[in-house]
Parts: C-alpha cells; sequence; structure tokens
C-alpha cells in the first residue's frame, strides 16, 4: 500500500496550520490548506497558551519567532499568573492569588497566525478564497470536496478545520444523521442534526486593542499600574482583564457581560458588531476606580456574541476528521481554545506521521484521535464554563451561599479564598501535565489497532 498521503485542510486558522506545520513534516504527506477568506488581515484579539501548549510549540520549531512576538516570558517556574478581585464596587477586594508554572503567554492573534505560515512546510500549500460547499465519499474510500468556486479537489483525508460555522461539520453531522434514520434510529438522526447548531452562552464579549503609547502618561503618573494586566475583575454577571500583546506595544482589553436568562437563546443580529462605548460603560458603571481607568481608553469596542458547541457525538466519520472550533468552540474562561486546537491539530499530524500508517489505517487513525481528543477537549469547555460561571458570581455554590447579597464579610471572603483553589485544581492540568502523555498513549492504542482485525479503542458505531 502506498504510504503516500493527500490531506485536505478546510480552513487556515490555528487548528489547520497546526496540522499542517506538524503533518508537514512527513515527506509523505501533502497538505492542501484551502482558506475562505480571500486574505489573512492583520485584526483580531489577543490570544494566549499555557505551559503545556508551549511546550509543545517549542517541538515544532516555532518558540523563537513566537518568543520575539510576546511580551510575557516563558519560563516554567512559578509565576504569580492572576490575581483575582472582586471589582463590581467602589472599592475592589483582592481575595486569592493564582500561581501557575509558568505564565499565561500572550500574542496578538495575526502575530500568532503569521508566525504559523511561516513555518509552513514545503509540502504544505495555501489557498484562498476557497470555501467548501460540501463533500461526498468515493467508493475507494477518499473524500471529494466541492467548493462554492467550482473547485473540486479529491483527498485521502478531509480536515475540518473552518470554525465554529464549519460546513465540514454540518456535512459530517448530515451524513450521520441519515445513516442513523436509515437504521431506524431517528432520536439519534435528530441529536446529531441538533448538534451541529453554534449555541449562544448569554455572553457577550466587548473587546479593544489599546495601543500602549496611549496609556503610557497615565502610567507615568500612577493613575494605571501594569499590574493590572495580571488582574480578573470579576463581578456579579460581568468580569474584564487586560493584558500585553504584541510585544507589548497594545494592550488587549476583554469585558465579558454575561446574561444567565439568555443561555441557550437564539441571538438575535450579527455575532461581531462595533457598538457605542456608552454601552461597555454601562455594563461596568459600578466597577472600581482601576477598572474605570481602564474604559477610558475604548472609544469603538467592538462586541462578539459567544457561541459554543454542544459536546458532539464524535469528531470523526469516513475520512473526515474535525479539530479546533468546529469540533469544540468553547467559552474562553480558561484561555484554553486556541491550545485545544493546536493539540487537537498535532495528535492528528503525529498519528498520521506513524511510519506503519498507510492510506489504508486512517479509519483506525481516526479512532484513535476520537477516542482521546473528544473527551479531554470536552472537560476543558466544562472547566472554562466552571470558570466563567465563578467569575460572574453565578455558580451554584455561591448563589446558595449568598444570594443576591454580598457584604465583603469575612466568612464571604474565607468562601472566595476556598473557591479561587477549587479554580486553581480544575484549571492546573493547563500547566502540570503534558501533552507528550496523552500522545503516548494514542500511538499505543493505534500500535494495538493495526494489529487487530477490528475497530475498537473508542472508535463511534456510525462511520
Amino acid at each position: 500500500m502506498d504510504k503516500r498521503m493527500k490531506v485536505l485542510v478546510c480552513g487556515g486558522g490555528i487548528s489547520g496550520l497546526a496540522f499542517a506545520i506538524a503533518a508537514g513534516q512527513d515527506p509523505n504527506i501533502s497538505v492542501e490548506i484551502y482558506e475562505g477568506a480571500p486574505e489573512f488581515l492583520p485584526i483580531g484579539a489577543g490570544i494566549g497558551v499555557w505551559m503545556r501548549v508551549w511546550e509543545l510549540l517549542t517541538k515544532l520549531g516555532l518558540a523563537d519567532d513566537l518568543r520575539a512576538k510576546t511580551a510575557s516570558p516563558t519560563t516554567p517556574d512559578p509565576i504569580d499568573a492572576l490575581i483575582f478581585r472582586k471589582s463590581d464596587q467602589p472599592e475592589g477586594l483582592e481575595f486569592y492569588k493564582l500561581v501557575t508554572n509558568g505564565p499565561f503567554i500572550t500574542f496578538h492573534r495575526h502575530d500568532f497566525q503569521q508566525t504559523m505560515i511561516e513555518h509552513l512546510p514545503a509540502n504544505c500549500k495555501m489557498f484562498y478564497s476557497k470555501r467548501l460547499s460540501t463533500y461526498v465519499n468515493l467508493p475507494d474510500g477518499r473524500v471529494y470536496a466541492s467548493f462554492e468556486d467550482g473547485t473540486k479537489v479529491t483527498c485521502d483525508l478531509l480536515v475540518g478545520a473552518d470554525g465554529i460555522k464549519s460546513v465540514v461539520r454540518e456535512s459530517l453531522l448530515r451524513q450521520r444523521a441519515d445513516k442513523h434514520a436509515a437504521a431506524g434510529n431517528y432520536e439519534a438522526a435528530y441529536r446529531s442534526l441538533v448538534s451541529n447548531r453554534p449555541t449562544w452562552s448569554g455572553t457577550m464579549c466587548y473587546r479593544a486593542l489599546i495601543p500602549m503609547e496611549k496609556v503610557r502618561a497615565d502610567l507615568a503618573k500612577g493613575n494605571l499600574s501594569l499590574e493590572e494586566c495580571h488582574i480578573q475583575h470579576i463581578g456579579k454577571n460581568a468580569n474584564l482583564i487586560v493584558y500585553p500583546v504584541a510585544n507589548g506595544t497594545m494592550i488587549n482589553f476583554a469585558a465579558f457581560y454575561h446574561q444567565p436568562d439568555k443561555v441557550g437563546t437564539v441571538f438575535q443580529g450579527p455575532w461581531v458588531a462595533h457598538v457605542p462605548p456608552e454601552e461597555l460603560h454601562e455594563a461596568y458603571g459600578n466597577y472600581e476606580s482601576s477598572v474605570q481607568a481602564w474604559l477610558k481608553f475604548i472609544d469603538a469596542p467592538s462586541r462578539w456574541a459567544i457561541h459554543t458547541i454542544e459536546p458532539l457525538e464524535t469528531y470523526v466519520a469516513d475520512g473526515v476528521a474535525l479539530v479546533g472550533d468546529s469540533a469544540h468552540a468553547m467559552v474562553p474562561h480558561q484561555g484554553s481554545g486556541a491550545g485545544q486546537a493546536i493539540e487537537d491539530g498535532v495528535f492528528l499530524a503525529t498519528l498520521l506521521s506513524n511510519p506503519a500508517v498507510t492510506t489504508r489505517d486512517i479509519p483506525k487513525v481516526l479512532a484513535v484521535y476520537d477516542a482521546i481528543r473528544r473527551p479531554f477537549a470536552v472537560d476543558v469547555c466544562r472547566r472554562s464554563h466552571l470558570n466563567g460561571s465563578f467569575y460572574t458570581l453565578n455558580h451554584p455554590d455561591y448563589k446558595h451561599r449568598f444570594g443576591s447579597s454580598f457584604s465583603g464579610s469575612r466568612d464571604q471572603m474565607q468562601f472566595l479564598k476556598e473557591y479561587g483553589e477549587v479554580l486553581k485544581r480544575s484549571w492546573e492540568w493547563a500547566w502540570t501535565t503534558s501533552f507528550n502523555d496523552s500522545m503516548e498513549a494514542g500511538m499505543v492504542i493505534l500500535k494495538k489497532m493495526m494489529t487487530s482485525s477490528e475497530l475498537s479503542y473508542g472508535a463511534t458505531a456510525v462511520l
């Protein structure tokens, strides 16, 4: 069987690029990336990764170039990563300091993406203005993809890295629903169709980039402090954080406003829109003075309706795999969306690059990918929701204990400190565990599957 393999990646975002960089190191794998946009513009917000993912980026050979794009240290030494303050009052109260192994390493998204593009191997090609229409499976096991501009591509594997509104996911779940319906399992068919719909989290994020030069005068006067870049401001139904990006030349501003009664409803209007600053100021009008000091620099915020994907029953089908937001778009409250996208891409690429793998083994590769990456990513999504419920004081434990009142009593402050420890335990996987462990487990399972005639180890029933 020919070892050579052609992979088509739909989407040139972080997950697709991570896959391409890792897979492209194998000369037997050719990768074509089809990106829907006509070009990558220097726009976007800040993103970051924890040490677990930084170690992975280092192995991919990106560390030196990425280090030049960030003001964050990249040491694994213990660091005061975040200070938590209850800020929805005239005088904020600091209640917990999160110490991590290594910092949250922050970037401007465009800088990060461009660095990845610069590291694409020679056997990876990028095509722009290519939006997928649909795909079909051919009798020989390959996949035939059709694009809106009339382009037709045949490949051995189609990787859906096309984001939360993924066309690949839509086609995968529609075909899966058809198979369920043909087997008489109409409830499963309905679940497959419904799970494709992005769900509004009830949260809106107000984002802006503040040039560092605009705040230097306030920094000099002591009106602002760069220590603010390590504070998570929390309050009832709203939280806010700022941090440096673009090698310290910009400040990324992200303010989240949560409406509990809107969770799961249909968001009316465009998901991303520019709004007047008054809308932002109204949401944070009762926050402490340090928050107000940042708000005055925001004159043209963009408002993002944060949508997520419900846990899918599978990330794979015949010759198709979902990675990144197309598989598990999540709320951003663990700073792990980009990291999980990178892990997806590298995990799948590493399995494919196994010297023993040929095109006939792709179903087994996909089964292992789904068995290990899907439960891990789903758990990170759950933990991200947990963080968000705490940041907005909507966690059931908090509401049960204090209701809607907060007096700053010793009992209440002790509860907040204790819950800070709960958050740390829920989050510390990001800087205390290694991607290598799951990767090694995947390789072991793949080896066992390749010596067995059965497709097992968590493979889905409908492929």
